[in-house]
Parts: C-alpha cells; sequence; structure tokens
C-alpha cells in the first residue's frame, strides 16, 4: 500500500525524502518552488540527480509535484494565462528530472463564464503544455470541491477535456474532501460500488494516477475546499477504510494534505491513521 504526504523541500530535496521516512510513509508530493508566486524551482541538476537516486534507493514513490495555486488554464487574462502554461511546463520538466510521476494541478476557473464556454480553450493550452514539456511525466487534473466557477468539478467536466486533449499523458488526480464537498458520497460500500462505476463510465480508471487523502471541515456538498485531519471531519474515519479496502482505490496511492495535528502540515499520527485503516 502506497500512503505519503505533501512536504517541503525549504530545507532541501533530500530532507524531504528523510521527513517522509521518519512519517513512515513511502511516496510523497511537493512543491518546486513557491505555491503563491510564479517562479521556476531553486533545486540544482545534482539536487535533482541525488533525489531521483535516494528516492530509487529508499523506494520512495510515486512521487508527485503540486502546479502552483495561481494556475488557471480557464482564465480569459492573457498574461495570467500565459503564466499558468508556462508555469506547468516548468513543473513537468522538473518532474521528469527528479523521476516524479506527474504535476497535479487545479485546472482554475472559469469566472461564471460557463465550463462549455471555456472547456476547448483549456483543452488547447493543456495540447501545447503537453507538446512543450514532451517528457514522460503526467499532468494530472484535480478534481475540485466546485463553486466560484472552479474548472473540473465532476468527472463528466473531466472527461471532456481527456476526450478533447486525447492524450496518455494526461491523468486525473482525486481528492476525498473535494469528491465529498462536490456531492460524491462513499461512506458505504454501496456508495463506494456507484462512485467507482461512475468513474469507470466517465474519465476511466486507466486514467486515474493518485488519490489526495483529506478529510473535510466543510459539510457534504458544501462546494468548500478546507481540508481536516483524517477522521477528525465530516467525511471520518470509516469512509477512508472502504477506501483502502476497495479492489479498485485501494491500488492508488494516497497522499496526505492534512493541516497536521500540530497545525504544521501532514505528519506521522495522520499517516498512523491510515495505516491503522488499511
Amino acid at each position: 500500500m502506497k500512503i505519503g504526504a505533501h512536504v517541503s523541500i525549504a530545507k532541501g530535496m533530500p530532507a524531504a525524502l528523510t521527513k517522509i521516512e521518519v512519517m513512515g510513509a513511502n511516496c510523497l508530493q511537493i512543491f518546486s518552488s513557491s505555491p503563491r508566486s510564479f517562479g521556476t524551482p531553486k533545486a540544482t541538476s545534482g539536487d535533482c540527480s541525488q533525489f531521483k537516486k535516494e528516492a530509487t534507493k529508499l523506494e520512495i514513490g510515486p512521487n508527485f509535484i503540486h502546479a502552483n495555486y495561481l494556475v488557471n488554464l480557464g482564465t480569459d487574462k492573457q498574461r495570467l494565462l500565459e503564466l499558468s502554461a508556462q508555469s506547468l511546463v516548468t513543473d513537468l520538466q522538473f518532474a521528469d528530472q527528479i523521476g516524479a510521476t506527474g504535476v497535479v494541478v487545479h485546472t482554475g476557473s472559469h469566472g461564471g463564464r460557463g465550463f462549455a464556454t471555456v472547456v476547448k480553450p483549456v483543452a488547447e493550452v493543456i495540447k501545447q503544455i503537453l507538446k512543450k514539456a514532451d517528457g514522460h511525466a503526467k499532468l494530472c487534473l484535480e478534481i475540485t470541491a466546485g463553486g466560484k466557477g472552479r474548472i473540473g468539478a465532476s468527472f463528466a467536466e473531466l472527461q471532456q477535456l481527456l476526450l478533447l486533449v486525447d492524450n496518455s499523458r494526461l491523468g486525473i488526480c482525486l481528492d476525498t474532501c473535494h469528491m465529498f464537498a462536490g456531492g460524491y458520497s462513499f461512506d458505504s460500500l454501496e456508495k463506494i460500488t456507484q462512485l467507482s462505476k461512475t468513474i469507470d463510465q466517465t474519465v476511466g480508471w486507466s486514467n486515474i494516477v493518485c488519490m489526495h487523502a483529506n478529510d473535510s471541515k466543510g459539510e457534504f456538498k458544501s462546494h468548500s475546499d478546507r481540508h481536516e485531519n483524517i477522521g477528525a471531519g465530516k467525511i471520518g474515519a470509516m469512509p477512508f477504510k472502504l477506501l483502502l479496502h476497495d479492489e479498485k482505490f485501494k491500488e492508488l496511492p494516497f497522499i496526505l494534505e492534512t493541516p497536521g495535528f500540530d497545525g504544521k502540515g501532514p505528519d506521522k499520527q495522520n499517516v498512523e491513521i491510515l495505516k491503522s485503516l488499511v
């Protein structure tokens, strides 16, 4: 079973691997640079090579980059669109350098213009991004909690983007908090079977790359993207246990993005809670 966490590289990339080891996890997610400004990775080619070598040696993986929070592929502001696209190209290239499986991104917002208005332009931008960053890393569109014009709030929307882009390097990242807040329930075997069927009939299981494991501060179908520690939110522990025992879901890497019981981000306690549910 692959259970990991989002960790900082502020103290260097090797330190991120050490932290994952201490937490008892075996895969990770990082930001390549500050998530709240458009910048470039500060890691040197030597840092990248060392990380890739050590991650392989320690059997930590699959690993992921999380894209900048400012990225918006649905914007009608040309400069923001250009910066967003270039940021994803840079992250995909960085992912290849460190041997990461892919880059997870919140696709953005249509700003009230409607998904139907932006779906084709967004797909075209994604095509260009994958063409410019022509390596192996996947671009993983994360399902969102919905509301505020967020793109990718349903599997039907994500399916449209997959079909229009038509590239095997475009994948999907699930998120328990986002699915719950967006109206997808998984608190019983019957509901998980239905959710699995919905995935199969829309985006397809072959396109699901990873799972963000987060409890939710917000209520079901609240469209609130506020993460909570596992078992301490509105989802509760039991639905995670059901997912971790499901034939399809248990094959995914579960990556924590929880606030942490000490408020400092994903921690050993959250990892141990998930492990105890396996």
